[in-house]
């Protein structure tokens, strides 16, 4: 039997039922029929298959969401409830479905906004708990009581090195505090920080050590520490491929070939420097282990030695010297933009003179290295040849 045609005036009569007046003529069970819902007053389009065959509704608008509210709708008691039991303690009264609701950590203590929805959906973990969340005050309490004495600020991020000084050999590193909060102690000289064989971390604890050892990581983690992983030598800026795998770099066996061609050790003492050019007006730093290694690596010539500071290893005075770069940079001052073309590959270590005077620069490292003991390091080392003052 052919199925019964759908008139206009049982059309108008069927969404007169379910509270909406059409304001157009029928046009068909398949397409969208203007309507006025007599509720609220909102105007939809809904089709009349949708609304008489499948059960929806006339009314897409103020109607809707208030359906969706009463059914989303509880009380204060029940939703603290879930709340509760998902480690959240509510601090202030419900404030209703999908709105920013004040809690404390049952577990870190930590004040947060969460949703209700979210924590009953399975997002209820803290960032507080988790260590992504980590204040100042805070982070550095963790690095002392891991026996290391951070000697600048926070960086901000877990991975990021953190400039510190060992409490128990004395040495300088850059430890990030991710790899510090997750497995204590961090120090390459007293080799504290050495990778278990069975141990295999997530990936920004291996970017924390691989970064703490002088390693740039340029990849993702390949997800075993026996793995080749490309990198960047945070000494000389060479590329690494393949790279060294994250067990030498934490066994303190993985060495940079560039570094062993220029005859710089990590291990043996260096000094870091600050050079200066008359003519480009240009400051750059860097670490060596004599002046002969100046000028073997090209430094001599208009290039004048203008200051330098010893250390007992060239991986402590490789710790100042990114500090270094990260200071310069965070005063907003760019490389120089005499060395683009002139000195392409250490244009990334300058600054121009006009932006940072050479007094300016000598007087904050000073000031950095004056946090050491004087016995562990000789200070402001003036060059056989003065430097080139601005």
């Amino acid at each position: 039997m052919a199925p019964r045609r759908v008139t206009e005036a049982d059309a108008v009569r069927a969404f007169l039922d379910r509270g909406a007046r059409p304001l157009d003529p029928f046009p068909g069970t398949q397409q969208r029929w203007r309507c006025r819902c007599l509720t609220c007053g909102g105007v939809s389009a809904p089709r009349y298959s949708d609304v008489v065959n499948k059960g929806g509704g006339t009314c897409s608008g103020a109607c809707w969401s208030h359906k969706i509210a009463r059914t989303l709708r509880r009380g204060h008691t029940e939703a603290a409830s879930v709340m509760l039991n998902q480690g959240w303690l509510p601090l202030a009264n419900y404030p209703g479905a999908g709105k920013p609701w004040v809690c404390r950590c049952a577990q870190c203590g930590a004040v947060k906004t969460k949703r209700l929805v979210h924590v009953r959906n399975g997002r209820a973990s803290c960032t507080g708990c988790g260590g992504q969340n980590v204040d100042a005050a805070t982070a550095r309490q963790t690095m002392q009581r891991a026996g290391l004495h951070p000697l600048v600020d926070y960086p901000g991020r877990q991975v990021y090195p953190w400039l510190a000084r060992c409490g128990r050999c004395g040495h300088v590193g850059l430890p990030p505090f991710a790899a510090v909060r997750a497995r204590g102690h961090q120090c390459w000289a007293c080799r504290a920080g050495r990778l278990e064989a069975t141990a295999e971390p997530n990936e920004q604890e291996a970017v924390a050590s691989m970064l703490a050892h002088g390693f740039e990581p340029l990849v993702s983690y390949p997800g075993r520490a026996d793995t080749p992983w490309r990198s960047r030598c945070a000494i000389c800026e060479s590329d690494l491929d393949p790279g060294p795998t994250l067990s030498a770099v934490c066994h303190r066996t993985a060495r940079c070939t560039t570094c062993a061609r220029r005859n710089i050790s990590p291990l043996d003492p260096g000094s870091l420097y600050l050079l200066v050019h008359s003519r480009l007006k240009a400051l750059r730093w860097g670490i060596a282990h004599s002046d002969q290694s100046l000028s073997q690596s090209g430094h001599h010539g208009p290039w004048s030695l203008a200051r330098s500071w010893e250390f007992p290893a060239a991986q402590d005075a490789w710790a100042f010297g990114y500090q270094v770069k990260l200071w310069v940079r965070g005063q907003g001052y760019p490389p120089a933009p005499s060395l683009e073309t002139a000195d392409p590959v250490h244009w990334q270590e300058s600054a121009s003179l006009d932006d940072l005077p050479l007094t300016q620069a000598v007087a904050w490292v000073n000031d950095l290295v004056h946090l050491m003991t004087s016995d562990q390091y000789s200070r402001d080392t003036e060059p056989a040849s003065p430097g080139v003052l601005p």
